[in-house]
């Protein structure tokens, strides 16, 4: 249902990680996801100064440079890109062997994790649904939700977790549908007895058009309204705040009814599912932050199927 956009070239193999210590490979990965020495510095509870010392030594003995230091943000070099995939599976190895010793559940979950999925999902699902009980029970992680119609590039790190309308399982990359979403013509509460005198093909439609883009809902108008829509959005939010204020009516999760009450269903048509998928990095699957944020999302989606 979405644009797809192809990723960037992965980063070349960088050095052998064989000579880092763990707490290298930690120093190492939170300046990748945090951006600065300070912000690493920060997130791992120590001095900017520490940060800077710990890769300055780490440089000396991989003899390569990680990151190019500029008057702003360091910058990552080829060579810390391509160490990314393997120190994320030592953090992932170390974090399953304390598991192993003390038992599941008995270190809190901290760190940060990028959420990108589009806006009506984040605002109806992930936000409402999906946010508070985690921000409830893990105090210590942070969360990053990043909307946009153009599928993010998981492999190249700009995020950590996707949750999309299109299968992706290549390389890198692990995902699973999590629901088929119902869909209804959804129109405003208030005028949902107008609107149900009227046969589907003379409604006021509201679509989305996105650019070079065919999506299910677009394609079904297509075959069965001849009449043009009478308002176009390039946002599937701005699509639902037209709806509510009664200027026409579209096709969305048929659940959005029940969680909004400014909206109704008009029954009669026979409309395309959506399938929902969520999508990660293999290496990162099982690190306990990302595991709590693919639970808490598949369960927040699936409430929609009902």
């Amino acid at each position: 249902m979405r644009r797809r956009i192809a990723p960037k070239t992965a980063p070349a193999p960088g050095p052998d990680l064989g000579a880092a210590a763990w707490d290298d490979v930690r120093v190492i990965l939170a300046v990748l996801r945090h951006g600065s020495f300070t912000a690493a510095a920060r997130a791992l509870g120590t001095e900017q100064s520490t940060v800077s010392r710990r890769i300055a030594a780490l440089e000396a003995a991989l003899g390569v440079a990680l990151f190019e230091r500029g008057r702003r943000a360091p910058t990552p070099t080829e060579a810390a890109l391509g160490l990314r995939p393997a120190a994320e599976r030592i953090e992932a190895e170390i974090g399953q062997l304390i598991d192993a010793a003390t038992g599941p559940g008995t270190r809190a979950i901290r760190g940060r994790v990028r959420i990108a999925t589009t806006d009506e999902l984040a605002a109806h699902v992930l936000v409402p649904r999906a946010l508070p009980g985690l921000r409830a029970a893990h105090r210590e992680l942070t969360l990053e939700v990043l909307t946009s119609y153009a599928a993010a590039d998981l492999i190249g790190h700009q995020a950590d977790v996707a949750v999309r309308f299109f299968p992706t399982t290549r390389g890198e990359l692990i995902g699973r549908r999590i629901a088929r979403l119902p869909t209804a013509i959804l129109c405003a509460r208030g005028r949902a007895a107008a609107w149900r005198r009227r046969p589907v093909t003379a409604l006021d439609w509201i679509a989305v058009e996105l650019a070079g883009l065919a999506t299910p809902e677009s394609t079904w108008l297509a075959a069965h309204v001849a009449r043009p829509p009478s308002l176009l959005c390039s946002s599937y939010q701005v699509q639902l705040a037209a709806i509510r204020a009664g200027l026409g009516v579209g096709i969305g999760p048929r659940a959005y009814a029940r969680f909004d009450r400014g909206l109704a269903v008009l029954d009669g048509a026979d409309l395309p599912a959506l399938d929902v998928y969520l999508v990660t990095r293999r290496a990162i699957r099982h690190l306990p932050r990302i595991a709590v944020v693919l639970d808490a999302i598949a369960a927040a989606v699936g409430e929609l199927t009902g």
